[in-house]
């Protein structure tokens, strides 16, 4: 006779840490960086407090993971928009980001597979840097307006936001 299987285990920590960042995404979205709770999140992810540390050491490692994963990080987009042509690009993503925040969105990682495309696209060496340049400007951007809520950046215009970080992004990806 076979040993009863434990109710409720997970065959690996990767799914364990898959659930934490579900559930953390969830959560900062519906209650912002502060009113999320470690606790709170282990809770909806079915874990114990500790796990979470033990994957992420503190609350803002949980922020950044759950706030870099899914289908819409801004280099998917970036994927996106290079379909489109590569006129303006820089303004393009920036604005594109930030509709998709105001909308609650969160992102994913892929530098690698996108950054053979920008150097094959605009002809640049440092391909690699340049895609991680761009998603580190924008998840910074992103934290800084709509978590921290920093004056004047999250009361300032998509539009003057553009203006600003459009030309510093398309620098990035194709100066």
């Amino acid at each position: 006779m076979s040993e009863p299987r434990r109710a409720g285990r997970w065959r690996t920590g990767q799914q364990n840490r898959q659930r934490i960042i579900d559930a953390a995404r969830e959560r900062f979205m519906r209650d912002g960086y502060e009113g999320a709770t470690v606790r709170a999140i282990a809770a909806d992810a079915g874990v114990d407090v500790a796990m979470v540390y033990y994957f992420f050491d503190s609350k803002e490692g949980l922020f950044t993971a759950s706030a870099l994963t899914g289908p819409e990080h801004p280099l998917h987009q970036l994927a996106t928009l290079l379909d489109e042509g590569t006129e303006q690009i820089g303004p393009r993503l920036v604005r594109r980001f930030l509709e998709h925040w105001e909308k609650g969105g969160v992102f994913d990682s892929l530098a690698g597979p996108l950054a053979q495309r920008v150097a094959a696209e605009f002809g640049v060496a440092d391909a690699e840097l340049r895609v991680e340049l761009v998603a580190s400007h924008l998840a910074g951007l992103a934290f800084a307006r709509y978590q921290l809520k920093i004056e004047p950046i999250a009361s300032t215009s998509i539009d003057d936001l553009v203006a600003w970080l459009g030309p510093t992004v398309q620098r990035y990806l194709a100066g």
